[in-house]
């Protein structure tokens, strides 16, 4: 067969596996849609996917690029009435204290042409029309320059995103993971106020009684800002998208300050209804990557590092089956879908504390019990393989969420926003 490997999709997740089964000595072959470099959202990254990058040779030509440098995260009311802030570097060890803020334009093009420094082929503008599996293999159309070609391979990976390409194509089972449909609105600024140094580079969540806004800084000008809501909110304001987040920040406390003299350089863009997962993430000769495997909720920043830690582990079941001489077995199918929904499980866990206004106040307590201070920030950072301390404090983090549902022993958050208050008034249940 002409490749050993066919991977659908050049964003991070796809670079990553096609960069790991390079490295391998495999012969790869990777499909993607668009030209890049493209926009992309998703551009705040967390540690636990730093050594991924350094294992694939990405990191150090993100810090030539000149990529913002991110120390922590921010969280703060849309009041103002309280904020905590989590630096990485107080509890991580040093190849975890920082991580960066990404132009994914830039990123992604990064990823791709690394993978193919390795030695990985690269076709863009390609749309890929079917697969079908084989005996022994893969066989895969696609469509570039108006040329139909047939391909074959012993894998495929589909990390196509949330177009799902084999996920649709093989009807495989998915979950909306019981969460309501969300709806963001987002675009680039200049001129909105920072953090002072050294935490300038901070993502900031502002966090509303209905949504909550994201602000990354991208560079030394341009900030990242999207308005997230659940759909059902979004079409009860009657608004149109760009009226609906003008409007929110102009009745917010902490955005009328961080904004006053923001201008907005790109077109308002627009994502909803994102959140699924499917139940199985491997067979034979497949395998589901990053937001192809599943997509549950941005508030955490999850989506790239799930995407380059799932197309490692991806690539390294690849290898390990080749080296025997057979498919993916039963039991690898079932570890990797396991490990891949075990990662997305301690996120998913994160999204529902954040949404549920009790449970955030926990988040939010300016003097956290001895422990919970060093749970959170590993939680935050993207840490999915913990230690038995670890997880016990965890464990702890999510009890006392569940105590202060049922009997306040931190202090009630006010949401309540006089900037809001002189506003005409739109619904605001979450």
């Amino acid at each position: 067969m002409p490749y050993d490997a066919i991977i659908i999709g050049g964003g991070p997740g796809g670079s990553t596996a096609a960069s790991v089964l390079a490295q391998a000595g495999k012969k790869v072959l990777v499909l993607e849609r668009e030209r890049f470099p493209r926009f992309h959202v998703g551009e705040s990254l967390i540690p636990y996917g730093n050594d991924v990058l350094r294992e694939i040779g990405a990191w150090d030509k993100m810090v030539k690029q000149g990529f913002m440098e991110k120390l922590g995260a921010e969280f703060v009311l849309g009041n103002s009435k309280a904020a905590i802030n989590i630096i990485f570097g107080r509890y991580l060890a040093s190849g975890y204290a920082q991580t960066f803020q990404v132009e994914r334009a830039k990123f992604d093009h990064l990823l791709l042409e690394n993978s193919a420094s390795l030695g990985c082929e690269v076709w863009q503008e390609t749309k890929v029309t079917s697969a079908s599996i084989t005996g022994d293999g893969v066989r895969v159309t696609c469509q570039k320059d108006g040329v139909i070609h047939e391909l074959n391979a012993r894998w495929i990976l589909d990390a196509s995103g949330r177009d799902a390409f084999l996920g649709r194509q093989m009807q495989l089972p998915k979950t909306d993971l019981g969460l309501p449909k969300k709806f963001a609105t987002f675009a680039h600024f200049r001129g909105v106020q920072r953090n002072d140094a050294p935490y300038h580079g901070h993502i900031t969540i502002v966090r509303l009684d209905f949504g909550w806004f994201w602000m990354i800084p991208l560079d030394a000008e341009k900030t990242s800002i999207g308005l997230v809501q659940t759909l059902e909110h979004f079409k009860s304001t009657g608004m149109t998208p760009a009226e609906c987040f003008e409007h929110v920040v102009a009745t917010t406390t902490e955005l009328q300050r961080r904004m006053a003299g923001a201008e907005r350089v790109n077109e308002y863009n627009f994502a909803g209804d994102y959140t699924y997962r499917h139940l199985q993430n491997a067979g034979p000769r497949w395998l589901l990557i990053g937001d192809a495997a599943g997509f549950i909720d941005p508030i955490f920043s999850s989506g790239v590092m799930l995407a380059i830690r799932s197309g490692h582990a991806a690539a390294k079941e690849v290898v390990a089956a080749d080296a025997k001489g057979t498919a993916l077995s039963p039991r690898a199918q079932k570890r990797y879908t396991k490990k891949v929904g075990e990662m997305c499980q301690v996120f998913l866990n994160m999204i529902k504390m954040f949404y549920d206004n009790a449970s955030f106040e926990v988040f939010m307590d300016a003097h956290p019990p001895k422990g919970m201070e060093w749970a959170v920030n590993n939680l935050v950072a993207g840490n999915t393989r913990m230690g038995w301390r670890l997880r016990l404090h965890v464990w702890l983090f999510y009890a006392v969420c569940t105590i202060h549902r049922r009997k306040a022993i931190v202090q009630k958050i006010d949401f309540s926003d006089p900037a809001r208050q002189a506003a005409p008034q739109v619904s605001t249940a979450l």
